[in-house]
């Protein structure tokens, strides 16, 4: 072997043994567990021919919608922009953060410059209380004042 190739293998062995000797430690640096995710799906529409502004947002929410007499608590959101109708969405959310004995709902609104065009009037359950996961939203025109 040569001089340089003796260094390499030295310094190899050095690591080798240094290594065996850390019990309880692993060679590559821990990472955090990834959080579990789950999704509620759906598209929101509308039944006016109508196009919307370019500029148009639409605001999809998933909520805790348990309390009747406080606001509702949101899980996730996703913005779209520019809206096309039917719209796709798909809300990701922790499990973690769904009780059970908790109600959830799905909301959509359509936005532009902060002016409401369109939003829901019916409320679309989800996740709890024997409802699925998946929700078709239409939307109705917001009359301006």
């Amino acid at each position: 072997m040569t001089r340089p190739s003796l260094a390499v293998a030295a310094l190899a062995a050095a690591f080798a043994l240094a290594a065996c000797g850390r019990t309880g430690e692993t060679a590559m640096p821990s990472s955090p567990a990834p959080v579990a995710s789950a999704s509620v799906t759906g598209t929101a529409t509308y039944r006016e021919r109508i196009a919307l502004p370019a500029d148009a947002e639409l605001i999809v929410q998933l909520a805790d919608v348990s309390l009747a007499d406080a606001p509702s608590t949101v899980v996730a959101e996703q913005r779209i922009a520019p809206v096309r109708v039917p719209s796709p969405f798909t809300l990701s959310y922790d499990p973690a953060q769904i009780d059970p004995r908790h109600s959830y709902a799905v909301s959509a609104r359509v936005e532009r410059a902060g002016k409401l065009l369109f939003t829901t009037d019916t409320r679309h359950a989800v996740l709890t209380q024997g409802a699925g996961n998946t929700a078709e939203i239409v939307m109705i025109k917001v009359q301006p004042h």
